[in-house]
């Protein structure tokens, strides 16, 4: 999962970057796709150079911000805006890798 990390965030946005640990885990069942075990890992924090050099090389996406919190649920799909804030609140608390099950601390 780190290395797919690593290959993703230079596909998907031109960057090289060194992948830190494993923030969280979701166990996420979909009744159309099957079960997904879902990694998030520590990116760290770009510099601005690297962010003037964020490129979208293969379409998939067209832009890029960062966004509060608060504002998640506006953003993106609620699995994910769950399985976002889960992890940042454990993050933030210093409890370590959390387990989550469908976006929910478990």
């Amino acid at each position: 999962p780190r290395a797919a990390c690593r290959r993703e965030i230079a596909e998907e946005l031109g960057l090289q970057v060194e992948v830190g640990r494993l923030l969280s885990v979701d166990w996420a069942p979909h009744p159309n796709a099957g079960d997904k075990l879902l990694f998030i890992f520590d990116g760290g924090r770009l510099t601005a150079e690297q962010l003037a050099g964020i490129t979208f090389s293969d379409n998939e996406l067209s832009e890029f911000r960062f966004v509060q919190l608060d504002k998640l649920d506006e953003m993106t799909i609620p699995r994910l805006a769950r399985r976002l804030r889960a992890t940042f609140q454990t993050h933030a608390s210093g409890a370590g890798t959390a387990y989550l099950e469908e976006g929910v601390l478990a």
